[in-house]
């Protein structure tokens, strides 16, 4: 089955059972554009990281079994000092590190390499997962860094511009410690033949296999309660309520959390009595916006830092009688080049000066305020147009529930309970992780013109699918409260 790498371990630390079944290739498989986005510009972050070494040796070989027995022969050259990609294998448990490089105490230092922006826990027992197996190797590390991307990067600057160097070794020194005194332990446990029993614990909240483990044939589970904090999901779960009808009364909930609950109990949709106003009080003429954007590791434009968000295209919907589209404005920006002023252009001559504008969820508002603060000469404008910004997705949270909604209220969840008849499994774009990254790949240059030119329509059919999908989420709700 292999060896115990840094994602097993790491899973067997949140959970012995996800370790355990992570180990056997029992999680789902990241799949799909965004995914593929995100491993590329990490081998290319990992590849430029490599530029800072110059005099470094290069220790991958296509298997890791391979890379491990070469590792161990460069190790035995006293002139290499330096390895990239260097492999080691011991009592079952393997890594392959980012840098590492000899020092005058022939101590080593480990260099982990992230695509992050900033520190993050996490990296900590990265690079300590990595020290563990150099430690059961018989190497002795004695400084451990962190390289993330400096925020203030620009493309017309010198690579070494590119990372900051964070000291991590007190902090890797300390976890070292505890993950050497549980890894007997965890290799036993993931190697056993008998999966280790799970338990309701709160990190079974965003857990990826937690539909078929903890909540398993599990109705109304109390994740289903939105917005559970994680002392109320610790305190449910040694009252030994796992589902939302075993909740105590007078355990306190949130107003949304306690409509939830009613929804539940009572078997009945939830519609505010406020609801009515609150859609009359929307004016015509009714424009519905949705942007699309991406934000990629490495900048794509001049004076971009890395992991800026930028806007790519806009689909709007108008509308002067609810539930008909009188008018489409849709555009895409010239992957050629940072279109943002074009989009607050574009954007302050399709939305005019009076009527609602309805988007789902604030980024819309947000972005707006943002181009505002980019473009000081079109701020008034812009600023005027974000104050009629409505969100619809908090108009519905507030004021309507299903109980298939089953405690959330994105667009994605809400419209197919809402309009069963209208869902995205016809479109060849049907996700926003995958429409920014079709886009990318597009600046990257990855695509050629028939490919660029199927992909613009794929990616204006996907953003004009969301600007019609809130038109029939707001006549669902005229007709709902009419009733």
């Amino acid at each position: 089955m292999g060896y115990i790498n840094k994602t097993v371990f790491l899973n067997y630390l949140l959970c012995p059972t996800l370790g355990w079944m992570s180990k056997r290739g029992m999680l789902p498989r990241l799949e799909g554009l965004n995914n593929e986005l995100l491993t590329l510009e990490g081998n290319n972050v990992h590849k430029i990281s490599w530029q800072l070494f110059p005099d470094a040796v290069n220790a991958q070989k296509r298997y890791l079994s391979d890379s491990a027995a070469y590792t161990q022969e460069l190790l035995q050259n006293h002139d290499n000092k330096t390895f990239v990609e260097a492999s080691f294998i011991s009592n079952g448990f393997s890594v392959r590190t980012d840098i590492i490089q000899k020092l005058e105490d022939n101590t080593w230092h480990i260099f982990e390499v992230k695509s992050g922006g900033k520190y993050k826990v996490k990296y900590v027992h990265d690079i300590t997962f990595s020290a563990m197996v150099l430690k059961k190797s018989g190497i002795n590390v004695s400084k451990a860094s962190l390289m993330h991307l400096a925020n203030d990067y620009r493309l017309d600057m010198d690579t070494s511009s590119l990372f900051k160097t964070l000291d991590c070794s007190e902090k890797v020194e300390l976890k070292l410690q505890e993950f050497m005194s549980i890894s007997d332990k965890a290799f036993e446990e993931i190697e056993s033949e008998k999966m280790p029993e799970p338990y309701l614990k709160r990190t079974c909240k965003n857990c990826p296999v937690f539909d078929i483990c903890m909540g398993k044939d599990v109705k109304n589970h109390i994740f289903d309660l939105p917005r559970l904090s994680i002392p109320a999901i610790e305190e449910l779960i040694t009252l030994g309520a796992d589902t939302i009808d075993k909740i105590p009364e007078g355990f306190e909930l949130t107003e949304q959390q306690q409509i939830v609950k009613n929804c539940v109990l009572s078997g009945e949709n939830y519609i505010s009595p406020n609801l009515k106003t609150e859609l009359g009080n929307l004016k015509t003429p009714f424009y519905y916006l949705d942007f699309e954007s991406i934000t990629t590791i490495m900048p794509l434009y001049p004076n971009v830092a890395p992991h800026t968000q930028l806007l790519t295209q806009f689909s709007i919907d108008k509308s002067f009688e609810i539930g008909k589209v009188s008018e489409h404005f849709e555009y895409i920006a010239d992957y050629k080049k940072d279109c943002r002023r074009e989009i607050a252009e574009k954007l302050i001559e399709y939305l005019g000066n009076e009527g609602s504008i309805i988007t789902y969820a604030n980024f819309e508002k947000i972005a707006i305020s943002k181009l505002a603060l980019l473009f000081p000469d079109l701020s008034e404008a812009l600023n005027r147009i974000a104050e009629r910004v409505i969100d619809f997705e908090i108009l519905v949270r507030k004021n309507y529930y299903d109980i298939n909604f089953h405690g959330r209220s994105s667009i994605k969840k809400v419209l197919p309970v809402m309009v069963p008849d209208m869902n995205y499994d016809n479109l060849e774009i049907g996700e926003g992780g995958d429409a920014a990254a079709a886009f990318a790949f597009i600046v990257m240059g990855l695509y050629d013109g028939e490919k660029i030119a199927e992909t613009k329509k794929n990616l204006l059919k996907y953003c004009a699918q969301d600007t019609l999908a809130m038109v029939k989420i707001h006549s669902f709700l005229s007709d709902t409260v009419n009733k």
